[in-house]
Formats: C-alpha cells, sequence, structure tokens
C-alpha cells in the first residue's frame, strides 16, 4: 500500500536525554503528547527594484525552525521527566539533538536548545489533567538522511536473545517489503523485569519473563510481540 496521506502520528520524534553522555540515549516524545506544530520562523526579504516595475520579489534570507511540543505531564515519562528537569537550568545544558523520521524512512537530525517549558506545578483546570509544553528551537541546519521508502509496513518480526540481569542484548527486527520503513517503536511491557531504548537494546533488570512489543512506525497497526526471559547475572 502506498504511504499515501499519512497521519501525524506516524512521524517518529526523538530527543536524546544524555546529550553530554559518551553514548546517546533518545527517548520518543510521545507518552501524554497530544500536538506536535513545527514553525519554519523564515526570515523573508521583500524588495522592490525597477526592473521588477516596482513590485517586490521574496527572498528567503535566513529562519528557524521551532516546534512546539504540548500535551499532559506523564511522570515517569523519559522524555517528559528530561525536559521537566531542565526548567530552571539555563545555557549549554538546555541543548540536546532532536531525531525526526517520517513514515517514508527519511531523517533529519538536529542540535536543538528545548525552551519555554511548562512543567512546573499545576498547569490547567482543577479537574484537568496537567498540562505540559515546551519548545524545540533547531540551532544551526540539520543533517538529513533521505530515504527510498514509498509504501507502508505489511509486516514485522521480531527476535531478542538471552538476556541476563545487567546485560543488554540488542533486539532484531524485520520490516517486509523491502521498500518500506524499517523504523520500529519498542516497548516492554513489564519493566520490572526489563528496559528497551529507542534502538530495541534490551537490558535485564531481574530474573523473571516479560514481552517486548515492537510497532512499525509507519504504520502502528504492524507490530510483533515475542517473549523475553531474563535470567540471573553470571
Amino acid at each position: 500500500m502506498d504511504i499515501g496521506f499519512a497521519p501525524n502520528h506516524t512521524h517518529l520524534y526523538e530527543l536524546d536525554i544524555t546529550p553530554f553522555a559518551v553514548k546517546r540515549t533518545f527517548a520518543r516524545i510521545g507518552a501524554g503528547i497530544a500536538t506536535i506544530d513545527g514553525d519554519p520562523s523564515e526570515e523573508i526579504d521583500q524588495t522592490a527594484y525597477f526592473d521588477g516595475d516596482g513590485n517586490a520579489s521574496s527572498d528567503v534570507t535566513g529562519g528557524q525552525e521551532i516546534i512546539s511540543v504540548s500535551g499532559h505531564r506523564r511522570h515517569g515519562d523519559p522524555y517528559q521527566d528530561y525536559v521537566a528537569s531542565l526548567k530552571f537550568v539555563r545555557g549549554e545544558a538546555r541543548k540536546s539533538t532532536l531525531r525526526i523520521t517520517d513514515p517514508a524512512g527519511e531523517v533529519v537530525e538536529s542540535s536543538v536548545t528545548i525552551c519555554n517549558i511548562k512543567a512546573l506545578g499545576a498547569n490547567g483546570d482543577a479537574n484537568g489533567k496537567n498540562e505540559f509544553s515546551c519548545e524545540l528551537h533547531f540551532n544551526g541546519a540539520p543533517r538529513v538522511i533521505p530515504s527510498d521508502a514509498t509504501v507502508l509496513p505489511e509486516s514485522v518480526t521480531a527476535t531478542v536473545g538471552a538476556v541476563a540481569v545487567g546485560k543488554t542484548v540488542a533486539a532484531s527486527a524485520t520490516v517486509t517489503p523491502s521498500s518500506a520503513s524499517d523504523r520500529c517503536v519498542f516497548a516492554i511491557e513489564n519493566d520490572e523485569f526489563a528496559t528497551v531504548d529507542s534502538e530495541g537494546n534490551v537490558t535485564g533488570v531481574k530474573a523473571g519473563k516479560t514481552r517486548l512489543s515492537v510497532k512499525c512506525a509507519a504504520k502502528p497497526s504492524v507490530c510483533a510481540v515475542v517473549d523475553v526471559t531474563v535470567g540471573a547475572s553470571a
């Protein structure tokens, strides 16, 4: 099936929540988030010249992409907890990396500054959910990684090897057809026994059993669930 008019939720937004560590840790922007809006904030020069008979022409001379994220405060969500922790932080510590993957598999990655954080105390009506919002301001030009995906995923199969407490194993996900985007969203059913990051790396926490869910980002209804058994540490 052709991608066609892709719903907004099939665009995958992720923020690095360990921007100053050796290894980046991307967390999905999703839990509790109802709206994501982009504003190019372009600077436009509109000058009229004599050879244009006094009519103006427009030239884009600059700009800064601004992504506005809003919804409700979801405590325990890695992305929201990280942003909330920066409320009273200033300077370089507000900078991170944003990664956006569209349904065709194209990836846009950019340095961003996290601005106008609304995550402190009560926000909204007394009987309403606590509101959450922030802005992600692009710093300079983003890096664009093109993709040639043209259709939606039809199936996904996943496997994960033996996991031990304190050890990490990469889950494997295969999306068909090959002309579809292979970006997937990973989730663990019970994080008492294991955790999983945005790249599908499963880490054992406690001996026991849980399940790993793997959804195609471009078409979340295409998913797979596999058992995860966590053994005692060696």
